[in-house]
């Protein structure tokens, strides 16, 4: 345990407002309504840039210019190391790697230091396609010149006691010395029981969950976390993950990192079923995002 308590920042992830963006909110609506409930960072993901992998010098300024407005940081890029990007024949790891290459250009343009870097899976607990060390290691050399951390996300039903968690990406870590390639631990992976209103979706299972102790031995490779809820109540407590536990363990072992609001309630799933399901998102979703920060708030202290 750190003798020196952590400070980690509170953030938001526009993937909460993924259903509204460009229907009911602008990207300047977003930035002023993260700005509004007290966050002071955020993630962006790739899907949301115009002619993505190069936006247009007016589109980056204007981006810019909502940063400073707000005063947001820039925390996270999602992106992708796909190596069936189109399907059919695999790419080789020298495609995969100039892939790579362009969203860390991109990341470093954008100011972000982290990358949540999803690769390739195989099955629902996402075990790496074999060979993922080949090309990951050989993007080490350009994530270093362009200052970014790749960081492979521990989501249910993964856990950080799944094989390739525990073993294949610590020791890849371990064995290369790197700060490069590292953990988005997203809280998911803490979830013990089915969140309200999503009682009868596929993935309520909960046989196999993280332990919140769990998360100390991967606190030194993991720079952000996404901060997943589903339902945080009137009383701002989140219903399914235990997080004060959580986040006592990460301030208590010295954690600086960013927590980042990520909202994947029932509403999230059913908002494209009605005008009323969509309505109701409009109020719902700002109105869950604000909650969780005010419980984070409540959580820190700050």
């Amino acid at each position: 345990m750190s003798s020196k308590k952590g400070t980690p920042r509170r953030g938001i992830c526009l993937y909460s407002y993924h259903n509204l963006l460009g229907k009911s909110m602008t990207l300047d609506d977003i930035f002023e309504e993260m700005a509004d409930t007290g966050a002071t960072c955020f993630e962006f993901l790739t899907s949301y840039i115009p002619n993505y992998p190069n936006p247009s010098p007016e589109w980056v300024d204007h981006y810019w210019r909502l940063c400073e407005k707000y005063n947001m940081q820039p925390s996270e890029l999602g992106h992708w190391a796909e190596n069936h990007l189109h399907r059919g024949k695999g790419m080789s790891d020298d495609e995969v790697v100039e892939e790579l290459k362009q969203d860390f250009r991109l990341a470093h343009l954008l100011g972000f230091k982290a990358l949540r870097t999803k690769i390739t899976c195989t099955n629902e607990i996402c075990d790496p396609e074999p060979g993922w060390q080949n090309y990951i290691e050989k993007a080490l050399p350009y994530a270093e010149k362009y200052d970014v951390r790749m960081q492979n996300e521990v989501h249910h039903p993964t856990t950080l006691h799944t094989p390739h968690i525990r073993d294949e990406y610590l020791d890849f870590i371990h064995r290369t010395k790197t700060s490069h390639f590292g953990f988005n631990i997203d809280f998911g992976t803490f979830q013990y029981k089915a969140a309200k209103g999503m009682e009868d979706m596929a993935w309520s299972n909960f046989d196999d969950i993280t332990k919140p102790e769990e998360i100390v031995d991967f606190l030194p490779y993991s720079y952000v976390c996404h901060a997943k809820f589903t339902n945080v109540n009137e009383n701002f407590e989140e219903e399914s993950i235990p997080y004060p536990e959580i986040i006592k363990l990460m301030v208590d072992n010295g954690w600086s990192g960013d927590l980042l609001s990520e909202y994947e309630g029932a509403i999230r799933f059913h908002a494209e079923e009605s005008p009323e399901k969509f309505g109701q998102a409009m109020v719902e979703i700002p109105e869950q995002v604000r909650r969780h920060q005010i419980m984070l708030r409540n959580i820190l202290g700050y």
